[in-house]
C-alpha cells in the first residue's frame, strides 16, 4: 500500500493549512490549561504572538542557512537564489529557537516568571507540531529514504525541487507525527498532575530531541546540511540534550547546596 500524492492537483494548499491548524490547537489547548499554572489567558494569546513571530523568524533563517550552500553549488543568478530561499519551507529548530527568545521578549518586557509559561507551552507545542509534519507529507518536504514497503509515499508533482518524483519514500512525516502525538500525551499527563515548574519543558525536549535524533538516519533531504556524518538538526538536538542535562545537575548541585546551608531547628 502507497500514498500517492500530486501536489499541484491538491484543492488547496494543504502545508499551509494544516501549519495554522496546529498553530490554532495547541492555541486552544493552552488556553484551557494555563490556570494551572496561575496564567491569565491573555497573557498567553499575546505572549504566543511574540513568540510565533519569533518562531517563524527563525525557522525562515535556520533554513536559509542549511540550503543556500547547495542552492549557490545549482548555479541560479541571485534573483532565483533569493526566491528560492524565500518561497522555501521553514525548519522546526530555527522555529523552536526563535519562538523561545520570543517569549523572552515578552516577559522581560512586561516583568513576568518565565518557567510558568514555557511549562505550558511545552505542554502543547507537540500537538501543534504534529499537525505540521502531517502538512509537510502534503508539502513534499522532510521526506524519508527510499523504502518500497507498506505506506511509502509516493510524489508525482512537488513545488519542493528537491523531492523524488514516482520514487516509493518512507513516510518520515508520519512517523514523526505520530511520535509527536506520544510525546504531547506525556508531557500533558505530567503537566496535569502539577509537576514543579520547569519539569514539564525539561520532558519535552529531552524525549523531542532524542526522537529527532533517531529519525534524521532515516530522511534523505539533503537540503538538511550536515557536518561529520551528522545532520544540522542532529547537532542541534545533541546541543539541547546536553544544555538540559547539565542545567538539571546545575539546579539539582545548587539546590542542594541551599539545603545544607540552612540552619537547624533542632
Amino acid at each position: 500500500m502507497h500514498i500517492h500524492i500530486s501536489e499541484f492537483n491538491l484543492p488547496f494548499p494543504i502545508y499551509g493549512a494544516l501549519y495554522f491548524v496546529g498553530i490554532a490547537v495547541a492555541a486552544v489547548v493552552a488556553v484551557l490549561i494555563c490556570k494551572k499554572r496561575e496564567l491569565p489567558k491573555y497573557d498567553i494569546v499575546y505572549s504566543a504572538i511574540y513568540s510565533m513571530i519569533g518562531a517563524a523568524v527563525g525557522a525562515k533563517l535556520l533554513f536559509i542557512a542549511v540550503s543556500l550552500p547547495k542552492v549557490i553549488s545549482l548555479g541560479y543568478g541571485f534573483v532565483d537564489t533569493v526566491m528560492i530561499l524565500m518561497s522555501g519551507g521553514f525548519v522546526f529548530y530555527g522555529g523552536f529557537i526563535g519562538g523561545f527568545l520570543g517569549l523572552l521578549i515578552y516577559v522581560k518586557q512586561f516583568k513576568m516568571k518565565l518557567l510558568p509559561f514555557l511549562d505550558v507551552y511545552a505542554a502543547v507545542v507537540p500537538l501543534g507540531h504534529a499537525f505540521g509534519r502531517v502538512g509537510c507529507l502534503f508539502g513534499g518536504c522532510c521526506y524519508g529514504m527510499e523504502y518500497d514497503g507498506p505506506f511509502a509515499v509516493v510524489y508525482h508533482s512537488s513545488l519542493n525541487m528537491s523531492t523524488p518524483l514516482n520514487t516509493p519514500l518512507l513516510p518520515t512525516q508520519l512517523i514523526e507525527a505520530l511520535g509527536l502525538l506520544l510525546i504531547f500525551a506525556v508531557v500533558l499527563t505530567v503537566y496535569l498532575k502539577g509537576a514543579k515548574p520547569g519539569t514539564v519543558p525539561v520532558v519535552y525536549v529531552l524525549c523531542y530531541s532524542v526522537m529527532r535524533f533517531i529519525l534524521e538516519f532515516l530522511r534523505s533531504d539533503s537540503e538538511r546540511g550536515s557536518l561529520l556524518g551528522l545532520s544540522t538538526s542532529q547537532w542541534i538536538s545533541l546541543g539541547l540534550i546536553i544544555t538540559v542535562v547539565l542545567s538539571v545537575i546545575f539546579y539539582r548541585s545548587k539546590k542542594a547546596k541551599t539545603l545544607d546551608n540552612m540552619p537547624d531547628k533542632g
